[in-house]
C-alpha cells in the first residue's frame, strides 16, 4: 500500500530573517551503537566529551545581555529582516531547488573546519532546506564560545581550525546571509561516550559527579566500561535529571546561546532517560521519599497491589523529572529571548518513549512546552517507519509541530524516497533529513534521492 503513494507537497513552516550573531566572549564525541531509535545520533557521531569524578564546581553563572541582531562583524552589518521563529507557521520563502527536505541534522564532526561552512550551507541550499539544526552542545562541551562549557577537544585539537574559530557564529552568519534558519541543536542528558575520560576539569561530569546518574546497583554511570555500555545498549554517561543542579544548568547554557547568537531556535535532543533504570543517586532518591514515603530502592522488595502502586507513583516521577528539565529551559528562554522556538528531537515510538525512557513529547506539544517534535523515524523496517508515521499524523500533522525525521546512514536513497513521500501524503508539512554528514560521505545519495522523488531514477541507481 504504501509503496503506492505519491507526494503532495504542502506548503508551510517557518522561515526566519537574516540575523548575525553578536559578539561572543572567549571559552574553551566512540559511542556503542544501541537499538533505540534516537541512538542512532550517537552511533553515527564520533568523537570526545568528558565523563568522570571531579569535585570542583564551576564558577557562578553571568551570562550576556540580550542578542543585538544588528551587532557588527568585522566590516559586515546584517540586519534582521521581519520573521517569527519556528513553528510559527510562517511561509517559506522561496528557495532556488525544488524542496526535498526542510531541515538538515549538521553533527558537530563537520564543525572542525572552516571550509566546511559554506559546504554545509550549499548542502541545505540544493535540497530547499529552510533550516540548519546544528550540533553545538556535543557530550557536555561546546562548539560555539562558551563562559559554561569547555571547548570540545576534537575542536580545540582541530589542525583545520584556529583556536579563536566559532563554529555556531560561522554558520549563524553564513545561514543567514543565504536565508535559512539555524538551530542551536544541544544534547542534554547524554554527556560523555568516549572510552577515555574528559581532559579538562570544568566538564559536567568532572565539576559535578552528583549529578551523574545512579543505577540501581548505586554506580554511577560513569563507571561502566565500555564492554558493558555495549551490553546493556547504553549509548554514555547520563545525568539525573531528578536532580535540580542539571536542570539548572542545562537551562543555562540554552540561555547563554540564545543571549550570544542570534539563532532561531533551540533543538534539545537526548532528553530522555536512557534505557537503563536510573534514578538511583541520594538527590533522586531522596526527594522521591519525601514525596511518596518509598525509597525506591525498596521497591523490588515490595510485592501485590502495593507494588503495582509505588511503581506506578515511580514511573510517573521520572517521567515528570525529563519533563520538569524541558519547562525550565523554555522558562529560561522566555525570560531572555521571548518567543524563540523551541524544539525537540524525540522517540518516534510514542509509546517505548514515554514508557521506557520518560520522554513524554506528545505532552510537551500539547501543553506547549515545545513549539516543534523532529521524530527520529530511523528504523532500518519501512513498515515500521510508515507506522510510526501514521501514529501521531491524526493530532499533529495540520499543526506542523511534528517534522519527521528520515535517516541517510542506514538505507537506501528509494526507501528515504519512499517515506518522504508518506509523509506528504499523510500531511505532514515539514520534514527533515538525518544528516549532513551522512550526505557528504556518499556523494551520489542526494542527486539519486532527488531522482526518485521526481521520478527519474533508474533501478541502477544507489
Amino acid at each position: 500500500m504504501w509503496r503506492e503513494c505519491r507526494a503532495v507537497v504542502s506548503a508551510g513552516g517557518v522561515s526566519l530573517a537574516l540575523a548575525v550573531l553578536p559578539a561572543a566572549r572567549d571559552a574553551h564525541a566512540g559511542v556503542a551503537p544501541a537499538p533505540s531509535a534516537d541512538s542512532a545520533h550517537a552511533a553515527r557521531e564520533s568523537g570526545a566529551t568528558p565523563a568522570g569524578d571531579g569535585a570542583r564546581g564551576p564558577a557562578p553563572i553571568a551570562l550576556p545581555g540580550p542578542v543585538d541582531t544588528t551587532r557588527t562583524l568585522g566590516p559586515i552589518v546584517l540586519p534582521r529582516t521581519p520573521g517569527r521563529a519556528a513553528g510559527s507557521g510562517d511561509t517559506l520563502a522561496a528557495h532556488a531547488a525544488p524542496r526535498v527536505v526542510d531541515y538538515l541534522w549538521v553533527v558537530r564532526t563537520s564543525l572542525l573546519d572552516p571550509a566546511e561552512v559554506p559546504r554545509i550551507v550549499a548542502a541545505a541550499e540544493s535540497l530547499g532546506a529552510r533550516g540548519l539544526l546544528v550540533q553545538v552542545v556535543g557530550r557536555g562541551d561546546a562548539y560555539y564560545r562558551s563562559d559554561l562549557l569547555p571547548r570540545a577537544e576534537a575542536l580545540a585539537d582541530s589542525r583545520a581550525a584556529a583556536p579563536d574559530f566559532d563554529p555556531l557564529g560561522a554558520l549563524v552568519l553564513a545561514g543567514h546571509a543565504a536565508g535559512l534558519e539555524v538551530h542551536a541543536w544541544m544534547n542534554c542528558m547524554l554527556v560523555w561516550s568516549a572510552p577515555t575520560r574528559p581532559t579538562d576539569p570544568r566538564h559536567v561530569v568532572n565539576a559535578h559527579p552528583e549529578w551523574i546518574a545512579r543505577s540501581r546497583d548505586g554506580r554511577r554511570l560513569s563507571e561502566y566500561g565500555e564492554r558493558e555500555r555495549r551490553r546493556l545498549h547504553l549509548e554514555g554517561v547520563f545525568l539525573a535529571p531528578g536532580h535540580p543542579g542539571v536542570r539548572h544548568w542545562l537551562a543555562g547554557v540554552a540561555r547563554e546561546i540564545a543571549t550570544r547568537y542570534a539563532v532561531d531556535g533551540i533543538h534539545l535532543d537526548y532528553i530522555r532517560q536512557p534505557v537503563v533504570p536510573i534514578g538511583f543517586d541520594p538527590t533522586t532518591r531522596a526527594r522521591f521519599a519525601l514525596e511518596t514515603g518509598i525509597d525506591p530502592q525498596r521497591l523490588r522488595w515490595m510485592a501485590g497491589p502495593g507494588r503495582l502502586h509505588a511503581d506506578s507513583l515511580w514511573a510517573d516521577f521520572q517521567r515528570a523529572q525529563v519533563t520538569a528539565t524541558v519547562r525550565e529551559v523554555r522558562d529560561s528562554l522566555e525570560r531572555v529571548r521571548p518567543g524563540l522556538a523551541l524544539s525537540a528531537a524525540v522517540l518516534a515510538d510514542t509509546l517505548a518513549a514515554r514508557r521506557d525512557n520518560d520522554q513524554a513529547w506528545t505532552d510537551w506539544l500539547r501543553t506547549g512546552l515545545i513549539d516543534r517534535a523532529f521524530t527520529m523515524c530511523y528504523a532500518p523496517t519501512a513498515q515500521v517507519v510508515f507506522d510510526q508515521l501514521a501514529s501521531v499524523a491524526g493530532e499533529f500533522r495540520e499543526s506542523g509541530r511534528v517534522t519527521p525525521g528520515f535517516a541517510v546512514y542506514n538505507t537506501t536513497p528509494s526507501r528515504v524516497a519512499e517515506e518522504i513521500q508518506a509523509a506528504r501524503t499523510l500531511g505532514f508539512p515539514t520534514l527533515a533529513l538525518y544528516s549532513y554528514d551522512s550526505l557528504q560521505q556518499n556523494a551520489g545519495y542526494a542527486p539519486a534521492l532527488r531522482g526518485r522523488l521526481d521520478g527519474r531514477a533508474t533501478d541502477t541507481q544507489p
